[in-house]
């Protein structure tokens, strides 16, 4: 964990340089901009082809980091559960009597801790869980993974440590000290599910598609507070794949389950891990 790299990343003020970060990206300035812009989609050989739109019509990095699709681009699955980001399905478990979670090998936390809320936590009891990583050259955007109804949000203030594999290996309690932001869906049934995104350096902001106030790293939401609570004013309806929200630069989504989705479900997740997965597809 003492490595120059890691010592060197405790030391940094990451929110505030992601916040730098997310304004740079953001610039539009002549020429600049659209060589930064060719220089990114080039590195990490986007696929331009299924974007909405050409490569050119993007002024700078953030906007097209957080491009979307043309429809139909990602097809949705005939199953209840589909993915509600592209990445890859790292870690998937049952719960056991502690909620325990794993983050890497060696490395586990606890749901209540990932929520902040014990009583929460409670609910997902029998329930199972699916980590997915995005890396930078992913598809942004984060889809619904249900057909359902967000009944709240929280958000949960915390530092942004990378998440990629080197540190969710090395940094303690990672997923529980970086700052997120939580979907709470509903199904028909009375069933529940969690979207929790988490953010990390460079994540300039995450926010969701049904409330413009719930963004992250642009002063909207309080920092002074353990966790921030969010109820809508009207129901909230969403479809199987619809959007959900969006990481500007990339990071992890951990999708919680309860118990009754895991048994109508049975193997739910665990075909999955340590492949890569898109959008609408089934978990």
């Amino acid at each position: 964990m003492n490595t120059p790299f890691y010592v060197f990343m405790k030391l940094l003020p990451k929110n505030a340089a992601s916040r730098l970060f997310g304004i740079f990206v953001d610039l539009r300035l002549p020429v600049i901009s659209k060589l930064l812009r060719n220089a990114f989609a080039s590195y990490y050989k986007l696929n331009m082809a299924e974007s909405e739109y050409p490569l050119e019509h993007y002024r700078c990095i953030g906007e097209l980091f957080i491009r979307r699709l043309k429809p139909g681009a990602r097809p949705i699955a005939d199953s209840e559960i589909v993915s509600p980001v592209d990445g890859v399905l790292s870690q998937t478990a049952v719960f056991d009597g502690k909620q325990e979670m794993i983050q890497a090998k060696g490395k586990t936390y606890l749901l209540k801790d990932l929520l902040r809320d014990e009583e929460l936590a409670k609910r997902f009891e029998g329930g199972t869980f699916a980590t997915i990583y995005l890396a930078p050259f992913n598809y942004h955007r984060i889809h619904s993974p249900v057909k359902g109804e967000v009944v709240g949000a929280s958000y949960c203030p915390g530092t942004l440590w990378p998440v990629n594999v080197g540190s969710v290996e090395r940094v303690e309690g990672l997923f529980c000290i970086n700052e997120r932001l939580t979907s709470h869906i509903r199904l028909e049934d009375g069933s529940e599910m969690l979207v929790v995104k988490v953010g990390a350096t460079n994540v300039g902001r995450i926010g969701v598609a049904y409330c413009d106030e719930l963004v992250t790293n642009v002063g909207k939401l309080p920092r002074n507070c353990k966790r921030y609570d969010w109820k809508p004013s009207d129901k909230i309806v969403v479809e199987k794949g619809g959007e959900l929200g969006r990481f500007e630069m990339g990071s992890t989504v951990i999708l919680v389950v309860d118990k009754k989705i895991r048994e109508r479900n049975p193997g739910l997740f665990q075909s999955r891990v340590g492949s890569a997965v898109k959008v609408g597809e089934a978990l």
